[in-house]
């Protein structure tokens, strides 16, 4: 059996101590300190501290037998109490879904078919959008092709977006068409002050001229435009006033509409407008002048996947003379 050291006799027959009650003194001061000084570095805390009632409730550690020596941190392990999972134990937070990164650039392609009354036939148009950032601006491209009143034709534009400061952005586009449908050649220029909290609200004021397929026949205006975003909808409105030649014909418009959501995950936009419409050229040789239109349109916009968007909608046009009602299909490739 193994012996006491002397060291340890000697100092229990001067205090007059028993070897077990040696054993007790010298783990004395160890057991003395806190618990969080007792633990080793990296030691995983408890999510509570024991209270007073637990601690003295504790089981005591067996007595050293005679003559072992106890490991280095065994006093230290016996004051750490073992971690239990517990109604109150602290949850791990699930990480929260990155939103999609920005557009960096984006195709649109949209079929819009339908029909109109009064022996007018029907009407087809389909559109190629594009969408590109870059360090220079915002550049948007489009490429039209639309049937109706027995023309037919394409039209193409292009336009550069440009911020000058925080507060103020410019556009300048250029188009031209080959069909009476659309203009021969038309310019547009607009200029946007951003202003209120975070910039949210815009103003702007542009203005534009159509020249048409003859010498005879061009189109000037001043556009008026407003924006407000808001957390879920953006808001705007705008007035036009148009001039048509011959004649001076004044055509003003209005409208109004609102998106509702945003395109990373779901949007439905509307729109109305009313315009006083100058001419309309008919596949007769006739045409109509200085008559009132109403349109009304809706477009659903889901996101199907992270680069594509689903496209749906729906139109409604109606002047004096008739009505044309037809739906829209399409889809949105994003590249982030």
């Amino acid at each position: 059996m193994n012996r006491i050291p002397i060291a340890w006799i000697a100092a229990a027959a001067i205090c007059g101590m028993t070897a077990p009650a040696v054993w007790a003194q010298a783990a004395e001061p160890a057991a003395a300190q806190p618990v969080e000084d007792a633990q080793p570095a990296g030691t995983m805390q408890p999510a509570e501290p024991a209270t007073q009632q637990e601690a003295a409730t504790e089981p005591e550690q067996p007595a050293a037998q005679d003559g072992a020596t106890p490991p280095a941190d065994a006093t230290a392990l016996a004051a750490t109490p073992v971690p239990t999972p517990g109604a109150n134990a602290p949850t791990v937070p699930q990480p929260v879904p990155e939103p999609y990164a920005p557009e960096r650039a984006a195709i649109e392609a949209v079929l819009d078919t339908g029909r109109m009354s009064d022996g007018f036939g029907g009407a087809t148009a389909v559109a190629l959008r594009g969408m590109m950032v870059t360090s220079y601006g915002i550049w948007q491209a489009e490429l039209d092709r639309q049937s109706r009143f027995g023309f037919a034709g394409q039209y193409g534009a292009l336009s550069l977006t440009r911020d000058i400061s925080e507060d103020y952005y410019f556009l300048v586009g250029a188009g031209t068409g080959n069909s009476e449908l659309f203009s021969k050649w038309r310019v547009d220029v607009a200029g946007y002050r951003k202003f209120g909290p975070d910039r949210r609200f815009v103003v702007g004021i542009g203005a534009y001229y159509a020249q048409g397929q003859d010498s005879v026949r061009n189109d000037q205006g001043l556009v008026l435009s407003s924006l407000a975003y808001f957390q879920s909808v953006v808001l705007e409105g705008g007035l036009r006033f148009n001039r048509a030649n011959p004649g001076l014909v004044f055509g003003p418009s209005q409208y109004i509409a609102a998106t509702i959501g945003n395109d990373e995950k779901r949007a439905l936009i509307l729109r109305v407008e009313h315009a006083r419409e100058a001419y309309q050229v008919l596949t007769t040789g006739t045409e109509r002048a200085d008559y009132n239109s109403m349109s009304y349109a809706i477009q659903w916009r889901e996101r199907v996947s992270r680069d594509l968007l689903l496209l749906i909608g729906a139109q409604y046009y109606h002047n004096p003379f008739y009505n044309r009602t037809y739906g829209e299909i399409g889809f949105r490739w994003s590249f982030r």
